[in-house]
């Protein structure tokens, strides 16, 4: 019983050093004896080797005892061979050192006997370890019931979708064709730990800051209006042409996103995750670029006459619009989602057993919005069902106007309390 209560507190011991540490090999003292374990890292574990000292100090002895009682049976098969055997001082040293080789003999006995029992109870400890990794297998690092907090950015390709980027003409070609552009995003972030035992489940929050540009360009747009108005209030058919028109809208928000993540940094392993998120997005200013040429015509029945280049009644032909930057008309609150994943990697080289509280995050995200960006209003419009409305913006100025945005981001985060954790 004393030897399996050894085991017992021997297993504890191991136990709680390997959680704790994580360690490939694991070194402590029991009872003033070092015990050491190696073993490979898995669910379960892998154990390849348990020593413990008093085993080895038992087995110590056994060897010099050994050899003790060797060198007391070639003395004592010496006096054996000597005659005559009838001399007392000599019979009374065989006497002695029989004496003294039997002791040792029941010595080294007593000993093996020990050591057998001990490394009995070692092996029902190496099998015990197993069984307890195989029923409680260790995937949940103590870095988990841990808060971090990062700085990250993301770069990425924003996509506009609104009803004028989706329009054809009579070739079945679209009139708005995107042009490709770039998001730029920086923030901080802070991430719970997790709300659950077995597994990883946190919420989280931050503050960022985007730079979203959309741009769009028509080679060619051609609308007739059958009622328009001149100057003078005379009605007339218009013949609307646009000629590379082209519209660059650049839009900055300020965003609270609020994160529901299924997996978190360890600082002892590397880790995946996936994150959804709810954006708050206040938009803090929007700037619209338009470039392009327009010609403008019109037909009087009538007088069953055609102007163009008739600039006193605004007939114009390869008229500049000229570049201008002006205040878009946009939405400025907008309610965004985003879909995140990646994995996290601890500054450290964890296959050498070392921990980092410092852990780089790398993945790819989706930012989408929920609700429109502009307001679909085209206030300054001459023709109100023209496909391009001149000097303003267009291709986002529609009703349901959305983006997706795919993007790759990179954080450094901290995880709190992992000193704790050594």
């Amino acid at each position: 019983m004393r030897y399996l209560r050894c085991a017992i507190g021997l297993l504890s011991f191991l136990c709680c050093v390997n959680i704790l540490l994580g360690q490939n090999v694991v070194t402590g003292k029991y009872k003033g004896h070092i015990v050491k374990m190696k073993f490979y890292k898995g669910s379960p574990d892998d154990i390849q080797y348990l020593e413990y000292g008093l085993v080895t100090e038992l087995n110590k002895t056994v060897t010099r005892l050994e050899k003790e009682k060797s060198s007391l049976q070639k003395e004592l098969n010496k006096l054996k061979g000597k005659t005559p055997v009838q001399d007392d001082s000599l019979q009374m040293e065989l006497i002695i050192k029989e004496r003294d080789l039997l002791a040792r003999e029941r010595t080294i006995d007593s000993l093996n006997e020990r050591v057998d029992v001990i490394s009995a109870s070692l092996q029902m400890l190496r099998d015990s370890l197993a069984t307890l990794e195989k029923v409680t297998p260790r995937v949940r690092s103590l870095s988990a019931d841990c808060s971090h907090f990062g700085v990250g950015y993301s770069i990425g390709i924003p996509l506009a979708f609104s009803t004028i980027l989706g329009q054809k003409n009579v070739s079945g070609q679209s009139v708005w064709n995107r042009r490709m552009t770039l998001s730029h995003q920086v923030g901080i972030f802070w991430g719970s730990r997790s709300l659950v035992r077995k597994g990883s489940l946190s919420l989280g929050a931050g503050v960022e800051y985007s730079k979203m540009q959309f741009a769009a360009g028509a080679g060619q747009t051609s609308d007739t209006f059958d009622n328009a108005m001149d100057r003078d209030q005379d009605n007339y058919i218009a013949y609307l042409t646009g000629h590379n028109m082209e519209e660059r809208a650049t839009m900055h928000y300020l965003s609270i996103p609020l994160t529901l993540s299924v997996g978190q940094p360890y600082h002892d392993r590397v880790s995946g995750y996936f994150q959804l998120a709810i954006v708050p997005s206040f938009c803090v200013s929007s700037l619209l670029n338009v470039s392009g040429y327009y010609d403008l015509s019109g037909y009087y029945p009538q007088y069953q006459l055609t102007l163009s280049n008739f600039e006193s009644l605004g007939f114009v032909s390869d008229n500049s619009i000229g570049q201008m930057d002006e205040a878009l008309n946009v939405n400025r609150f907008l309610l965004a989602g985003r879909l995140a994943g990646g994995i996290y990697l601890p500054l450290c080289r964890t296959s050498q057993g070392e921990t980092s509280p410092w852990v780089l995050k790398l993945g790819a995200k989706l930012d989408f919005s929920i609700t429109p960006m502009a307001k679909g209003v085209h206030d300054k419009a001459p023709f109100q069902d023209a496909t391009a409305h001149l000097n303003q913006n267009n291709f986002l100025a529609s009703d349901g106007c959305r983006f997706l945005n795919p993007a790759l981001e990179v954080g450094i985060m901290y995880i709190f309390g992992t000193k704790n954790l050594r």
